[in-house]
């Protein structure tokens, strides 16, 4: 620890800047953790709420007893009835907002338990519990059902269930749903199941589907099934902080790169030290594992400060996912098994870094060590006796490209650092572009301009409607779960106006039983949707609608989080590298504060020793960029080729082209600044106290 102490005490900008970088990666690492911190949360939630494994959307049951009829399947445990349908706010004007109502049996609920947070459940007639922010809890609130009605709902709480917890609705009691919807009977089947794993949910989903047809039920969309005991949003989770986390690897990677520049220098001055203690009879591999313990040392104080920080930046992304997609805020909780593999992360790794440079020095020949002040001598390795051959441009040149080549890792080191900071800027600024894109692309195929939904089930559109009107047309819009996968299906006239039937491969469907597919499709009875070219089409349907204009569909903040979040820890990479550079820079020049006064000596000023200091650094700038730039593209190409493989759809790449000259001056200014700086900080002090110096 002494030594640790020592060391900090001659070099402190160095080491600090070490530390600091390092637990930035550390905590950049901790996002590896928001799945653990996610789960906790949604797990405890679909245990409070009893979430169901099988959920299975219907048209009218009518007066079957559906939990007679289902309770006979295998692999049933128990099964509840809900009632599904939306209301209008807005007295049943065209296009008004809509409120999902959710009818429930308060007495005898087993599944997807909705709870009052604040007030109670409601009980009576025309009373009903609210999400929060719906409205306040004794509020009357007026809206329209199904049949035109309108009718007057008191608020008697505010809570509701995990599944609908990212979803503005109502919760209320059969009868008043079922007054609202117009129904008979029920619409929505929620089912508990005791072997969750995915084919026995399937299996079942299936054999319910077949009973509920031999009755004359058709489903409304595709069963979903929620398998493993798993909230339905914790595989999205665990994608998106494995990809953010491959960001936090790289700033470790860049973190490392910086402590190994940094122990290499540390170590390499003390080889004099190392020298006498060898002549006094020191073994080798004491002096090595004393020599590694600066860097272990750094790496300990980095991890007590990058821990606590991974801790805090999992649990805030955490956070803002949970309420940006669900609604839930998560308590805060860690992952011992995160934590201790970014503890080895660091000193591991610190370690590793160390002993190169450790096992270099006490392999110097003593005379070698004990006469040069370097350590290191320039002409000891053959490509150093070839860079001396190299007749590049004059005497400064030279000099500044055989520095570069005799001190090849620190060279290196810059490089990698810069094509870190390159590359993550550039990631992240493809990303936004290949979102913004993305959202653009998305409602390329339509050709409408409006879309009118019918509230309900869905399935009371008559399909001639909109044969009065030649800018109109119906459609189908299911959703739901198809082998694994979730889906949206749409289901148009083959001559239909309202998409661009151009394809990529095959034809256009022109009869039935033939579909145009991207990831799934699906049968289904009924129109629900009719599109059109006009904001407000001419046709009149029927019961409560709700009409939304294609411009809206570009508005997604889902994806805005996403990449708010890809943006923090990319700026986390990019301020790690940052440091490592000026950290390497300044190390570089200070290293030859001694050669820079002997250039002085002989007449030299700064202006030549800045000239000196630019021709090495320029090189390596470009390098870095260049490197930086393919890093940059393959590397946001295979973040977006993930996010493509696992949700099965094309989202396409677009290369942020547009960044690169500001990147790319921000680099070349920003190191000869950095290297101005440090020119000026080591010429300084007088040459002749320079040169009289041996530390």
């Amino acid at each position: 620890m002494r030594q640790v102490l020592r060391e900090v005490r001659r070099a402190p900008s160095r080491i600090v800047v070490s530390v600091f970088a390092l637990a930035l990666a550390i905590g950049a690492i901790g996002v590896f953790a928001i799945p653990t911190v996610a789960s906790s949360s949604l797990r405890d939630a679909a245990e409070r709420d009893n979430l169901a494994e099988v959920v299975i959307g219907t048209s009218d049951t009518g007066d079957m007893n559906v939990e007679t009829l289902l309770d006979s399947l295998d692999n049933v445990q128990a099964v509840d009835t809900q009632i599904e349908t939306e209301v209008s706010l807005d007295a049943g004007a065209p296009g008004g907002a809509l409120l999902k109502v959710i009818g429930f049996d308060g007495q005898t609920q087993q599944i997807d338990l909705v709870h009052a947070e604040d007030g109670r459940l409601p009980e009576g007639r025309d009373e009903v519990l609210v999400s929060n922010g719906v409205a306040p809890i004794g509020t009357t609130v007026a809206v329209t059902g199904q049949d035109g009605e309108t009718t007057d709902l008191t608020v008697v709480g505010i809570g509701g269930t995990s599944f609908w917890s990212a979803t503005s609705a109502a919760f209320t009691t059969l009868e008043t749903a079922r007054d609202l919807a117009g129904l008979e009977g029920v619409n929505r089947i929620v089912i508990s199941a005791d072997d969750v794993g995915k084919d026995e949910l399937r299996a079942t989903a299936d054999s319910a589907r077949d009973l509920l047809a031999q009755e004359d039920v058709a489903m409304t969309f595709l069963p979903i099934t929620i398998a493993n005991n798993e909230h339905p949003v914790e595989a999205d989770i665990e994608q998106v902080s494995s990809l953010i986390g491959i960001l936090g690897i790289v700033a470790g990677i860049v973190a490392l790169v910086l402590l190994g520049s940094t122990t290499n220098t540390l170590i390499t001055e003390r080889t004099r030290e190392v020298a006498v203690m060898r002549a006094l009879g020191a073994r080798s591999r004491p002096l090595r594992r004393r020599l590694r313990r600066l860097a272990v040392g750094i790496a300990i104080a980095a991890v007590v400060i990058g821990v606590p920080l991974g801790i805090l930046i999992s649990n805030v992304i955490a956070r803002m996912v949970l309420q940006e997609f669900v609604g839930v805020t998560p308590d805060i909780a860690v992952s011992l098994p995160v934590i201790a593999g970014s503890v080895l992360f660091a000193l591991v790794g610190a370690r590793l870094v160390a002993a190169r440079a450790a096992r270099r020095v006490t392999k110097i020949p003593l005379a070698t060590a004990l006469r040069d002040r370097d350590g290191s001598p320039f002409g000891r390795r053959f490509t150093e006796r070839l860079a001396s051959r190299v007749r590049l441009g004059g005497l400064l040149d030279r000099t500044a490209f055989r520095n570069g080549v005799h001190r090849r890792s620190r060279s290196m080191a810059i490089v990698a650092q810069i094509t870190a900071a390159v590359a993550a800027l550039l990631i992240i600024a493809s990303l936004a572009t290949t979102i913004n894109d993305f959202n653009a692309a998305s409602v390329e195929p339509f050709n409408w301009v409006s879309r009118t939904e019918v509230a309900g089930p869905g399935l009371d559109i008559d399909a001639d409607v909109a044969d009065s009107d030649p800018r109109s047309e119906v459609s189908i819009d299911a959703i739901g779960e198809f082998d694994g996968w979730q889906v949206d299906v749409r289901g148009v006239e083959d001559d239909t106006l309202m998409i661009d039937r151009h394809l990529d491969e095959g034809s256009w469907f022109v009869q039935s039983k033939e579909a145009v597919v991207s990831t799934g499709f699906a049968e289904r009875v009924g129109v629900n949707i009719v599109y059109s070219l006009d904001e407000q089409p001419a046709v009149e349907l029927a019961g409560l609608t709700e009409t939304i204009v294609i411009d809206s569909f570009q508005d997604d903040g889902g994806r805005q989080a996403i990449l708010m979040i890809f943006g923090a820890i990319g700026f986390v990479v990019v301020s790690v590298a940052g440091l490592a550079v000026a950290s390497g820079l300044a190390v570089n020049v200070y290293e030859r504060r001694h050669e820079f006064a002997a250039l002085q000596a002989v007449g030299g000023r700064k202006r030549h020793v800045f000239r000196v200091v630019s021709a090495e650094l320029i090189p390596m700038a470009v390098l870095g960029i260049g490197f930086g730039l393919i890093a940059g593209y393959f590397g946001g190409k295979a973040i977006m080729g993930s996010f493509e493989a696992s949700n099965a759809v094309e989202i396409g790449y677009t290369f942020a082209a547009g960044v690169i000259p500001a990147a790319a001056a921000v680099v070349i200014v920003g190191s000869l600044v950095l290297g101005g700086l440090m020119v000026r900080r080591v010429t300084r002090q007088p040459a002749a106290l320079t040169l009289r110096s041996a530390a």
